[in-house]
């Protein structure tokens, strides 16, 4: 089992740590092998400081054991998972308990927990930067040795019961901070939360796989967003689903993905955004690929982002996103820009800056969540993409008609779909992986 675990790891990119694991409070193991490992780690930890003569508090006691397990069921996640993550990030800061905390211990707790598993050699940990990262924590060749020899397995870890999957938070795009708003349950939150209650348990029943390895408990969470705390508490702004270990999964890595023991086929709504965008205005957008402006057929990918882009904007546009201007050809700026993507699309300029964005996200997450739905009622797992989604290759067809006719009854009309090719990286080529083992990494 050892090798499993000291296989090559990912690179990282030193800021964003994209292959981290968010730290899930509501993850929890069973099975005699985790609960040993618990038990000696905690027997490991370095005792706290207490007056001379008097004992640890009991309560206090307990709390640090139920911190510890949560921290060595996250540490065995990233460990064992095949999405091969090279530690976990972990929110460290003190705020109020809301409906998204855990009650069971707070953020005081956790420090002090992961401080005592550093010392104790089961972990190392790389400071926050502000606005950049939150505290990385990675497992030690010593905790990798632990997991095997008490015979610990992914298929050990579940989801407490509990957490808050209908999320809801406050702050502008433009700012790029968001505070979580702690909102009253009402019929429209329990509704939302009854089917991500589906969709979830249709993915925990089905046998999804990377490299024919199980990926342990799946629980996806959906985002709303308003724009200030003091806006009326809605559910209509932005509303995607997030949680999903395959959505940061690179696009020539998906050939690793079964599910049922299928390979996957990919299927996404073409130029979706756009779709949505002549959708609200009652027009049909005209035929072939709606990115495709003239002048920058070369530059798919950034004319996407630059037209996702003037719908998230409450001003007229005047300059290029940051990395906008080196995506482009020489000459060309967001006035250029502007002008040709109006040309182009004459029928939805009435859109362009005025800041609707967040609500054709929500008719984007809409209509993907009535096709998980409609999907699991017919007995069939899907992994959403947020445009799109992978289903085993023998439910191709019954994906593809369902995928039409929910967009058809949510947006108007029936969206295009198309198949993406399933990439596989060039043989000895990919920049994405390395050679330099954990080993090597944690010694």
């Amino acid at each position: 089992m050892l090798e499993l675990i000291l296989r090559p790891k990912r690179e990282v990119d030193e800021k964003g740590l994209p292959y981290v694991l968010h730290y899930d409070p509501w993850l929890a193991a069973a099975g005699d092998g985790f609960i040993a490992l618990a038990d000696q780690m905690f027997e490991e930890l370095p005792r706290p400081i207490i007056t001379e003569g008097r004992k640890p508090r009991a309560d206090a006691e307990e709390r640090r054991k139920l911190c510890l397990r949560t921290v060595a069921a996250n540490l065995v996640k990233a460990t064992l998972s095949p999405s091969e993550y090279v530690g976990m990030a972990v929110p460290l800061g003190n705020g109020k308990l809301t409906r998204y905390d855990r009650g069971d211990f707070n953020a005081d707790v956790l420090r002090l927990v992961i401080e005592e598993a550093r010392q104790a050699g089961l972990v190392t940990v790389e400071k926050a930067i502000f606005k950049e990262r939150r505290t990385v924590v990675a497992p030690t060749l010593y905790f990798l040795r632990l997991i095997s020899d008490h015979g610990v397995s992914i298929t050990d870890l579940y989801h407490l019961e509990g957490r808050e999957t209908i999320e809801l938070s406050a702050g502008s795009r433009r700012s790029g901070s968001k505070m979580p708003v702690d909102y009253a349950d009402c019929k429209e939150a329990d509704t939302l939360r009854a089917q991500m209650a589906e969709i979830n348990g249709v993915l925990n029943g089905a046998d999804i796989r990377l490299d024919n390895r199980e990926c342990g408990p799946i629980q996806l969470l959906r985002k709303f967003r308003l724009e200030t705390p003091e806006d009326a508490h809605t559910f209509d702004r932005h509303g995607r689903l997030y949680g999903g270990f395959w959505e940061g999964l690179p696009k020539d890595q998906r050939y690793r993905l079964t599910i049922g023991g299928e390979p996957v086929v990919d299927l996404d709504f073409m130029s979706m955004f756009v779709q949505l965008a002549y959708c609200r205005q009652g027009v049909e957008p005209p035929s072939g690929d709606l990115y495709a402006i003239p002048g920058l057929e070369e530059h798919r990918k950034a004319v996407k982002e630059l037209m996702v882009s003037l719908f998230f904007r409450n001003q007229e546009a005047r300059r290029l996103p940051n990395g906008g201007k080196g995506a482009l050809p020489d000459k060309w700026n967001m006035a250029r820009f502007k002008a040709a993507a109006s040309q182009f699309h004459p029928a939805i300029i009435p859109l362009f800056d005025t800041n609707v964005g967040f609500e054709m996200m929500a008719l984007e997450s809409e209509i993907l969540v009535g096709i998980l739905l409609e999907l699991a009622s017919n007995g069939v797992a899907a992994l959403p993409m947020h445009d799109g989604i992978m289903v085993a290759a023998s439910q191709k067809e019954l994906a593809v008609e369902t995928m039409r006719s929910v967009s058809a009854a949510k947006a108007g009309r029936p969206l295009p779909v198309i198949e993406k090719p399933i990439q596989k990286p060039a043989l000895n080529n990919s920049p994405l992986w390395c050679s330099r083992s954990l080993l090597q990494g944690v010694s």
